[in-house]
């Protein structure tokens, strides 16, 4: 049984889950805080429940989210005022700057979406900013992880003394998920399994990296979500971490490692497995168990409270004494979370911290040799205060194909 057929109430709208995010962000923010204004893309999905295409499109493209512990309204571009629209369901929570041609029908709510919006996307933020906060707000929480775009324009276009940096309070409300986002997790890494379990059935001499990247991409957008990494290397190529897929036809005796993961409304996956054509030979299968060691160790040893440096340590070492003398990693494992990169915290011998219940990990320990090939074993989990729930869901085994 899957987590969220254990947890139906898992399953909450975009709209409801922002709406807890902020109330998450604004307690760590403190009752001073009135209102947090943020440039940062998956942020503002975070808080707003929005996620745009357009930061995929274009990296520059820039769009605001002004939240209250109430409400959060938007500053997009003209382009993306439809799809901003279509999520908040209240043209007067968005502020538009720019122009887009579009037309509209009567009663749609977009009256007036034909017309150029505010000149700049400083304008448009700064009007945000008055109607959400008004003329008597205390403190404005800005967010500086992406840039100090924002907190210059607050300090110098509003009372100085307003801005208040917040950036460290949403990321320590990020650290721990909410139901719906491990919901939203759960099924963005089941559709990466579907994929790999479909490319082990299917598996054969001859079939290249690129056929069972269609496979896996296939599954999640059947799904869905969308392609974010499908990494389908084969023979010596599986040395190289995070490439493209290649024309390389897959022959007998070859390793496959396949890293993959998507995005689902807005939360992305990441996991993998190894598949080898034929069985392993001596050096494959003692590569292997030492990595199958390492990754065991994590999931009985990993619970709140363990310290994150010293937990990198053990693993590394387990993975040396059961095979890989000289293994060597720059990390073990990574929080994940919203789409964008990896979330806190990485599990690396500089991080101190401790880890808490609620966080959700992928936890890995990728072996790659260049001449040789590489193999690679990833699952994703919800941290506990005595261990950790699985998210992914299958084997850990060295898929053996035909």
């Amino acid at each position: 049984m899957t987590m969220q057929q254990r947890r139906p109430e898992m399953q909450v709208d975009a709209a409801t889950l922002a709406a807890q995010a902020r109330q998450k962000c604004f307690q760590h923010c403190g009752e001073a805080v009135e209102v947090i204004l943020s440039g940062h893309p998956a942020h503002k999905g975070y808080l707003s429940g929005y996620f745009s295409m357009l930061h995929d499109l274009n990296p520059r493209y820039q769009s605001a989210v002004i939240a209250s512990r109430d409400t959060a309204v938007l500053v997009v571009g003209a382009a993306d005022a439809g799809g901003a629209l279509e999520a908040l369901g209240d043209p007067s929570r968005i502020f538009r700057y720019g122009f887009f041609c579009f037309e509209h029908a009567p009663g749609s709510g977009a009256e007036g979406y034909d017309i150029a919006g505010f000149e700049s996307f400083e304008a448009a933020v700064l009007a945000a900013l008055r109607d959400v906060a008004g003329e008597t707000a205390r403190s404005i929480g800005v967010d500086r992880t992406g840039g100090d775009q924002l907190w210059t324009l607050v300090t110098q276009h509003l009372d100085h003394r307003l801005a208040v940096d917040s950036s460290a309070d949403i990321m320590r409300a990020r650290r721990t998920k909410l139901p719906g986002e491990i919901h939203r997790l759960s099924v963005a890494t089941q559709l990466v399994e579907r994929g790999l379990l479909k490319v082990g059935n299917q598996l054969a001499p001859g079939m290249s990296e690129r056929d069972m990247a269609a496979i896996i991409s296939t599954e999640m957008i059947l799904g869905s979500a969308i392609p974010r990494l499908v990494s389908v290397t084969s023979g010596p190529r599986s040395a190289l971490a995070d490439v493209h897929p290649s024309d390389r036809r897959v022959q007998r005796g070859d390793l496959v490692r396949i890293d993959a993961g998507c995005v689902f409304q807005g939360y992305t996956s990441d996991m993998a497995r190894t598949y080898v054509l034929g069985e392993p030979d001596e050096e494959q299968a003692r590569c292997y168990r030492a990595i199958r060691a390492g990754i065991e160790y994590e999931l009985q040893t990993i619970r709140a409270g363990i310290r994150v440096d010293q937990f990198f340590q053990e693993t590394v070492r387990t993975v040396r004494e059961n095979g890989i003398p000289t293994y060597r990693r720059q990390h073990v494992g990574h929080g994940i979370g919203l789409a964008g990169g990896y979330d806190f915290p990485v599990l690396n011998p500089t991080t101190p911290d401790l880890l808490e219940a609620g966080m959700t990990l992928c936890v890995e320990t990728p072996y790659y040799r260049i001449g040789w090939g590489g193999m690679m074993i990833e699952d994703t989990i919800l941290v506990t205060e005595t261990g950790h729930e699985p998210i992914t869901t299958i084997p850990r085994d060295l898929i053996r194909v035909g």
